[in-house]
C-alpha cells in the first residue's frame, strides 16, 4: 500500500511538472477561469437592456407623444419615428427588435370609450429579447395609457399580487451566467486535459518509459486525475472567489468548502471519462472529435443552460442516470445560490461519488487491457 502511494505521488509530481512546462496550457487555464468567465457573463446576458425600438405614429396626438416619451432607457433605446413602409423594411434589415404601431385616431377612440388596438411587431429571431421585450413594452403601453386617460385613479382590485424574487432579487443574469460558466469550464478543461495527458505521452513515446517502470495501471490513472484535477480545482475555486465573487460582485450564499468537496468528486468522474475517451484514440485529432459531442451534450443537458423541467421526461431520466454534470449543476446551484448545507445536497454528492467510482472502475479496466 505504501509503495503504491509513493508511486502515485511520484507520477503525480511528474504530471505537475509536465503541466508547469506547458506555458500555453497555463495561460489557457488562467484565461478560462478569469477573463472568459467575465466576458461570457456580460456578453451572454439575456436581460432586456437598450432594446432597439421603432415607432409608427399615425395619430400624432398628445397621447402618442406621451407614449413615445415613455419609451426610454435603460430598457429601450430612444425610439426612431418611421413611416409604415420604413418600419417594415428596417425590421427586415434587422435594425429594430420591436416596432410599435400607433393607429390613427387612437386618443379619440379611447376617450369615446371605443376599443383601440396598438400593435407590437417583434423580430422573433431574437427569441429571448422579443419575448421579454414585448412583455415589458405591453406593460409600458398599458400603464402609460391608463395614467394619461385616468390620472390619479387607484387600482381597485380586491387582490394585490406581490412578487418576491429569491436568491437573485434584481433578476441579474450575470449572477447566474458567471457561476454556470465556471461549471462549464471545469467540465471542458478537466475532460480535455486529463485525456490529452495520455495522448501526449503516446505521441511523444514516453508511455513506453512508464510501462517499463514498476507501476500499476491504477497508479497511472490516479496520478493523472490527481494532477489535472488538483490544478483545475484550484483554478476554479480561485476564479469563484476572486473573479465571480470579488471582481464581479456575485454573492456566494453557501459554504466554499462544501463546494470544493463536491467539485473534487466531480473532477474525478470527468477526468476518468476523459481518460477513457483518450484510451480509444491514438492522436489529439481523434480525441478532439470524440470529446466535443460528449462535452456539448453534458453541458447543454446539465440544467445549467436550460431547465431540466423543460426537457422530455425520458431525457431527464437518461441525464440523471449517465451524466455527473446534471447532479453537479444541481449541487452547485443549491450551495452557491441558495446556501444549502450538506443535509440538503448529500443526495447529489452521493450520486456524483457513485458515478466517479463507476467511471474509475471502467477506466482502470480499459487501462489494464491497453497496457497488457
Amino acid at each position: 500500500m505504501l509503495k503504491s502511494l509513493a508511486n502515485i505521488l511520484r507520477l503525480t509530481v511528474k504530471e505537475l511538472r509536465a503541466i508547469r512546462g506547458d506555458l500555453v496550457m497555463i495561460v489557457l487555464i488562467i484565461y478560462v477561469f478569469s477573463a472568459a468567465v467575465w466576458l461570457v457573463s456580460d456578453a451572454g446576458s439575456t436581460e432586456v437592456q437598450d432594446l432597439s425600438v421603432a415607432v409608427v405614429d399615425e395619430d400624432h396626438s398628445p397621447l402618442t407623444a406621451r407614449i413615445i416619451d415613455e419609451i426610454r432607457a435603460p430598457l429601450f433605446t430612444p425610439p426612431a419615428l418611421l413611416s409604415p413602409q420604413e418600419a417594415a423594411q428596417a425590421q427586415i434589415d434587422g435594425d429594430y427588435v420591436l416596432v410599435v404601431a400607433l393607429p390613427p385616431h387612437l386618443e379619440r377612440d379611447l376617450r369615446r370609450g371605443d376599443e383601440a388596438e396598438i400593435q407590437i411587431l417583434a423580430d422573433a429571431t431574437a427569441v429571448a429579447f422579443a419575448g421579454t421585450g414585448s412583455t415589458f413594452m405591453a406593460e409600458l403601453l398599458a400603464d402609460t395609457v391608463s395614467d394619461y386617460l385616468t390620472p390619479g385613479v387607484e387600482d381597485d382590485d380586491l387582490v394585490n399580487v406581490v412578487f418576491r424574487s429569491r436568491f437573485n432579487p434584481n433578476l441579474t443574469a450575470r449572477w447566474f451566467t458567471a457561476v454556470m460558466q465556471l461549471m462549464n469550464n471545469v467540465t471542458i478543461l478537466m475532460m480535455i486535459l486529463s485525456g490529452s495527458s495520455l495522448i501526449r505521452e503516446r505521441e511523444r513515446g514516453t508511455i513506453e518509459h512508464v510501462l517499463v517502470m514498476p507501476v500499476r495501471p491504477h497508479e497511472i490513472v490516479f496520478s493523472k486525475i490527481l494532477a489535472t484535477g488538483g490544478v483545475i480545482l484550484l483554478a476554479s475555486v480561485l476564479g469563484l472567489v476572486l473573479v465571480v465573487q470579488g471582481a464581479m460582485g456575485v454573492p456566494i450564499a453557501g459554504s466554499i468548502w462544501l463546494y470544493v468537496f463536491g467539485a473534487a468528486l466531480y473532477v474525478i468522474s470527468v477526468g476518468s471519462l476523459g481518460l477513457m475517451l483518450a484510451s480509444f484514440t491514438h492522436n489529439m485529432g481523434q480525441f478532439g472529435l470524440l470529446t466535443i459531442p460528449v462535452i456539448v451534450i453534458m453541458i447543454l443537458l446539465s440544467g445549467g443552460i436550460t431547465p431540466l423541467e423543460s426537457m422530455p421526461e425520458w431525457l431527464q431520466l437518461v441525464m440523471h442516470t449517465i451524466s455527473p454534470a446534471t447532479h453537479f449543476v444541481s449541487f452547485a446551484q443549491s450551495v452557491l445560490y441558495r446556501g444549502a448545507g450538506l443535509d440538503l445536497v448529500y443526495p447529489d454528492l452521493l450520486k456524483i461519488a457513485a458515478m466517479s467510482l463507476i467511471a474509475l472502475v471502467l477506466v482502470l479496466a480499459r487501462f489494464r487491457k491497453i497496457l497488457s
